[in-house]
């Protein structure tokens, strides 16, 4: 995982999107489709079952689904199997330093993405996703209470040609009080349309989402697909 300098901002490179290099960067060097997300091990323990409102029951809740659950209902009755969802490795943290070297004692703060819930359905003949997202800001030894703003990247690949059909960018808006060291969030993304190709719908996409300080903005989904 690669550490940031508070202020240091990413350099601009080409990739298959622009305006998304960090993301998208990630998905080209670990090879798009196939490639599998883990967490990394933080300094601060995490507890996928134990992340209190900002966990996966709360996304279930949001999403209307059980966590990673294989496939949902369409509205003609179908059965529509939904993409995978992966955080993708080195995407799923960002940390901030007060000085350098860069070490436990100076960490300021550190962003971490810990569940991931999709849930998906046959809509007017195009496939409807809906993808929720859990983490924390967590507080380093060097950081202090205030307002945090985590920008999150979900974008859905074609695996025909592991390029994004659709990719958006979202921001967690984070208060640590000042009695407190760490904080949960969550974001749910608006119905996404893209598509449809078949029920298998886990065969033509997949889901990759991971924490993207690059530009602030979000790739224009293919010609013939809705935002």
């Amino acid at each position: 995982m690669t550490c940031r300098k508070p202020g240091r901002k990413s350099a601009r490179k080409r990739s298959l999107a622009r305006g998304i290099n960090p993301f998208l960067a990630a998905l080209v060097l670990l090879g798009l489709a196939g490639c599998g997300g883990h967490l990394a091990n933080f300094d601060a323990p995490q507890s996928p079952d134990s992340n209190g409102p900002a966990g996966a029951k709360l996304l279930a809740t949001m999403l209307g689904m059980k966590k990673n659950e294989a496939a949902a209902p369409g509205p003609q009755d179908r059965h529509i199997f939904c993409p995978e969802v992966v955080l993708l490795e080195g995407t799923e943290a960002s940390r901030a330093y007060a000085g350098t070297p860069a070490s436990s004692a100076n960490l300021r703060y550190q962003f971490a993405l810990t569940e991931t819930a999709r849930e998906c359905a046959l809509d007017a003949g195009e496939l409807k996703l809906k993808i929720g997202v859990a983490g924390k800001v967590l507080l380093g030894p060097a950081g202090s209470a205030g307002s945090f703003t985590v920008p999150v990247r979900m974008a859905i690949l074609r695996k025909s040609d592991n390029e994004p059909e659709v990719s958006k960018l979202y921001h967690a808006k984070v208060n640590v009080g000042q009695s407190e060291t760490e904080a949960d969030f969550t974001i749910v993304s608006e119905p996404i349309h893209v598509p449809f190709i078949q029920d298998h719908s886990e065969e033509d996409y997949s889901i990759r989402v991971g924490i993207d300080e690059g530009p602030m903005k979000d790739e224009k989904p293919r010609k013939g697909a809705k935002p």
